[in-house]
């Protein structure tokens, strides 16, 4: 919020008209209250009171003066809108936008690990069935009989491991989806239920599809 700093002109500021005295060229309120912000000083006034502002920002520095006389305004002017609430009001519905922001950024990163997991499980699932060449082969393993490295029962049981893996990785997988979809959903209603509900004013930055 910007505060218009005007000198004395020929109008009295708005303190001064209130206060029916002529407004002298050193008035400390002339800078932040001109003829034409008759209504925020009088708020300014009704809150804190002309004399208690005027102690305020007597004795600092011209910044300081400045963010002094923005507090005050806009506490005053938030007040008058909002008697009961205030700026207490504000602060708590910003509060709420930020843990609801939070349990929403908390879910997707959650949903986030779960599909990684499930991705590098496909990808193990497909390396096992798609298994890499033997790099290390030597010239003895190439010239070797292969009738006698061919092993019937051995390969059998080998080949019955890898499906049973399979079939397992798949479970597994399915399991993982069915889960995710079911925490997803209660996730979202809890969140809904938990803010939405109770500060159904706050408009939050993108929905969570149930």
């Amino acid at each position: 919020m910007s505060i218009p700093r005007v000198g004395n002109g020929t109008q009295a500021c708005a303190a001064c008209r209130h206060q029916r005295r002529k407004c002298a060229p050193d008035c400390i309120l002339a800078p932040f209250f001109p003829h034409d912000r008759q209504r925020q000083f009088l708020n300014a006034h009704k809150l804190f009171g002309v004399s208690n502002i005027t102690k305020i920002i007597r004795d600092l520095d011209p910044h300081q003066k400045e963010e002094a006389m923005r507090t005050i305004i806009i506490q005053s002017d938030v007040r008058a809108s909002d008697p009961v609430g205030g700026c207490y009001k504000i602060i708590l519905d910003l509060q709420c936008q930020i843990e609801y922001n939070k349990a929403e950024l908390d879910l997707v990163l959650h949903q986030l690990a779960i599909c990684r997991a499930q991705a590098q499980a496909q990808t193990r699932a497909q390396q096992i069935q798609i298994p890499e060449p033997d790099t290390a082969l030597t010239c003895d393993s190439l010239n070797a009989d292969p009738l006698d490295a061919y092993n019937p029962i051995q390969y059998q049981q080998l080949q019955q491991q890898e499906e049973q893996f399979v079939i397992q990785e798949n479970h597994n997988l399915q399991d993982v989806a069915s889960w995710v979809m079911q925490d997803a959903s209660a996730s979202t209603l809890q969140i809904k239920q938990a803010f939405v509900n109770e500060y159904d004013d706050i408009k939050p930055l993108f929905v969570i599809s149930g």
